[in-house]
C-alpha cells in the first residue's frame, strides 16, 4: 500500500512541481527547437543590420486587403466625391462610387493615386489630382511570442526595435529565459533561414545595441521558457549567456557620454595615461583631438610669472597642470567625475 502511495505522491510532485519555487518538472511551455538553437548558436552576430543607433527607412509599402485608405481630391471645388476613409476589400479593390471599382492590392500609394486619376479621366473625361493616404494597415506587424506578458501581433510605425516590441508585449514573464531569445525573419520555403540571437541582458543592462535590431514587418520575436536545469542552477543567472559573450566592452571617459559628435571634435576624449586600453583608444580618436576647421586662431598668452611669496603650482599652464585620472565606467561604476573645484 505504501508503495502505491509513494508512486501517487511522486506523480503529483512531477506534475505540479514545487509551488514555492514557481516551476514545474514538466517540460517548459515555450521551448526552442534544437534546430533553432543550432542556427542561432552558429550564426555570427551581424554588424550591418539596422539597429537602435543605425536605423533605416523601410522600403515602399504595398497595400493589402484590410488596409484603410483616405482618398480625397486636391481641389476643393472638384466634382469627384467618394467614400473618404474606406477599407480595401478581400478581393483587393476599393469603391470609387459612380466611377466604378479599382483593384489596388499590391500597389504603392503613389501608384494608387496614378491609377485613380487615370480611371477618372477615362470615365469622366476630366483630369483630377487625387491624394491618397494610408490611414491604417494590418500587414505591418511584428509577432512577439513566448514568455511575454501579452503575446500577439503589434502594429509597426517603422522605427521600432526588438526592445520596443518586447515592451509593447508587456515585458518578460518570471519564467522567461533571457538566453533563449531569438528574432526570426520570414523566408521562402527553399531559402536560407534567418535566425538572429537577441542578447536581452546586454541590451538592457549594458546598453549594447548590437542585437537590438530594427524590426521589420513579419518578424517573429520568440522568448523561450526556462528549463528545469536553469531553474536548479539559479546561481548562474547572473552570468552572461555563452552565445552573447562575444562582444568586448572598452574603457571610455564618462565625460564624453551625452555629447553630440559635432561638439566633441576639439575635446580630449581619453586620458593621456591609463594603460594599454587608453593607448589603443587614443589611436582611434586622433580625429577627435583636432580643432574645428572653422575656429579662429587664438593669440598665445605668456604664462604668468609668480611673484615672491606666491605658490608656483597655481600658475602652471593648462597642459602641465596635473589632472585627476577618470575611473573607467565598467570597472568602477561607483567612481564620480571630478568637480570643477578639484584642482
Amino acid at each position: 500500500m505504501w508503495r502505491l502511495a509513494s508512486l501517487i505522491s511522486l506523480t503529483m510532485l512531477c506534475s505540479t512541481g514545487c509551488s514555492s519555487l514557481g516551476f514545474s518538472l514538466w517540460p517548459s511551455q515555450f521551448p526552442l527547437l534544437s534546430q533553432t538553437k543550432e542556427f542561432a548558436s552558429k550564426s555570427p552576430l551581424p554588424s550591418g543590420l539596422p539597429h537602435e543607433l543605425a536605423k533605416q527607412v523601410l522600403p515602399d509599402y504595398f497595400v493589402e486587403p484590410g488596409d484603410r485608405l483616405l482618398i480625397e481630391p486636391v481641389e476643393l471645388d472638384s466634382d469627384f466625391r467618394t467614400i473618404g476613409d474606406q477599407k480595401v476589400q478581400v478581393d483587393g479593390s476599393i469603391d470609387l462610387g459612380e466611377f466604378g471599382r479599382l483593384r489596388v492590392a499590391g500597389l504603392t500609394v503613389e501608384a494608387i493615386e496614378a491609377a485613380i486619376e487615370r480611371q477618372l479621366a477615362e470615365e469622366s473625361g476630366q483630369r483630377e489630382t487625387i491624394n491618397v493616404q494610408l490611414v491604417e494597415t494590418n500587414a505591418a506587424e511584428v509577432y512577439v511570442l513566448g514568455e511575454v506578458g501579452s503575446p500577439g501581433a503589434y502594429a509597426l510605425d517603422g522605427n521600432e526595435t526588438v526592445l520596443d516590441a518586447i515592451v509593447m508585449a508587456g515585458g518578460l514573464t518570471s519564467k522567461a529565459s533571457p538566453c533563449d531569445m531569438i528574432l526570426v525573419r520570414p523566408t521562402a520555403p527553399a531559402a536560407c533561414r534567418v535566425v538572429l540571437r537577441v542578447c536581452y541582458r546586454q541590451i538592457t543592462q549594458l546598453g549594447d545595441v548590437t542585437t537590438n535590431y530594427q524590426v521589420q514587418p513579419g518578424d517573429r520575436i520568440v522568448v523561450g521558457s526556462r528549463t528545469l536545469r536553469e531553474e536548479l542552477a539559479f546561481w548562474r543567472q547572473t552570468r552572461d549567456c555563452e552565445c552573447c559573450n562575444r562582444s568586448r566592452c572598452v574603457e571610455c571617459n564618462p565625460a564624453r557620454l551625452g555629447f553630440p559628435s559635432r561638439f566633441v571634435g576639439w575635446l580630449s576624449p581619453f586620458p593621456k595615461s591609463g594603460g594599454e586600453n587608453s593607448q589603443a583608444m587614443e589611436g582611434s580618436a586622433e580625429s577627435l583631438d583636432e580643432s574645428p576647421p572653422d575656429s579662429e586662431p587664438r593669440e598665445s598668452i605668456p604664462p604668468h610669472q609668480p611673484e615672491a611669496g606666491e605658490d608656483a603650482d597655481i600658475f602652471l599652464p593648462a597642459e602641465a597642470a596635473p589632472m585627476p585620472n577618470v575611473a573607467p565606467v565598467i570597472r568602477a561604476p561607483q567612481a564620480r567625475l571630478p568637480s570643477s573645484r578639484a584642482r
